[in-house]
């Protein structure tokens, strides 16, 4: 009996639930990966790699979009370095700050969609904005870091603020881009500044030894990336910006619980208020705009569509 695929397609918040889902092990994944002896810039390219072969067969766009095309590829170098600096984080620091911090992107979301995309601000969006800022502060303690780890800790915002400006291009891109045509472009940009970041790292561990590493590498890459990145850019299309942020903050919780209980790792009480104050602000609304003559004017309100990338 043949199924019906019309019948079984799925809505778009529950595909963006399941994204928000598989996203939320990369860094369980990545760690393991780390124990056994892999470098981060080799975790961060193969977090690519097998997703960009099977995406070369979408990088076909006509001559016009070309444009788009560079923007897309410029936005996967940007990501790359943000992934490779958010990993880093995760295995130089405690799993939950680095976590926590990239989760600092609704206030880079605001920053950069007023300053750069001339959108306005919204009372809601301030709140959610301070909230975050009240979140990072809790988990982060400078002098408790040695030097090395607090460079991994300012180099793990770069995650969220590249992030945030994905959310502000991505919620009126210049020009219209098939999904798997944006998503395959910029992987591309990502394998562009992995692949000789790698050679030069020159790592000692290029494969897992065991078994178990093989499944972990291709979670990472299908279970981690491919898949919830296709189901988010297609679910979000279809899904009210205000649901997205409620479905997707379960990234969140998915992410520092997979590590707190498959990792043995502990989490704080500082740690779950911080979590608990990240899912606030990323389900709080945005509908209406503070007056214009108190702020920036923008086209159209902030649409939380995420990331080509992450």
């Amino acid at each position: 009996m043949k199924m019906d695929i019309q019948k079984i397609k799925m809505s778009g918040p529950m595909m963006v639930l399941l994204s928000a889902v598989g996203f939320g092990f990369n860094p369980l994944f990545a760690q393991i990966l780390f124990d056994q002896g892999m470098s981060t810039e080799l975790v961060t390219l193969y977090r690519f790699i097998l997703p960009g072969i099977l995406l070369s067969f979408y990088l076909s766009a006509p001559k016009h979009l070309w444009p788009e095309v560079i923007r897309m590829l410029l936005l996967g170098f940007a990501s790359a370095i943000g992934v490779l600096a958010y990993f880093h984080a995760l295995k130089a620091l405690d799993s939950s700050t680095a976590i926590l911090i990239y989760y600092t992107y609704p206030f880079f979301s605001l920053l950069i969609g007023v300053l750069i995309f001339k959108r306005a601000l919204s009372v809601n969006g301030l709140l959610s904005a301070m909230l975050v800022l009240i979140a990072a502060s809790l988990v982060i303690d400078p002098a408790a870091l040695s030097m090395g780890s607090k460079w991994a800790l300012f180099g793990c915002f770069l995650a969220p603020m590249v992030f945030a400006f994905q959310i502000q291009y991505l919620a009126k891109p210049k020009q219209k881009l098939t999904a798997a045509c944006r998503i395959a472009w910029a992987t591309m940009g990502h394998l562009i500044i992995l692949i000789p970041l790698v050679i030069y790292a020159a790592p000692v561990v290029v494969f897992p030894e065991q078994i178990s590493g093989w499944s972990v590498l291709m979670g990472l890459a299908f279970l981690a990336a491919a898949l919830p990145q296709y189901l988010f850019v297609v679910g979000a299309i279809k899904t009210k910006p205000e649901i997205i942020a409620v479905f997707g903050s379960a990234e969140l919780v998915v992410a520092m619980l997979s590590c707190a209980i498959f990792l043995e790792q502990d989490l704080t009480r500082l740690d779950i208020t911080a979590m608990l104050l990240v899912m606030v602000a990323l389900c709080i609304r945005h509908p209406t705009p503070l007056p214009k003559a108190t702020f920036i004017n923008s086209n159209d309100a902030e649409t939380n569509i995420k990331k080509a990338s992450l």
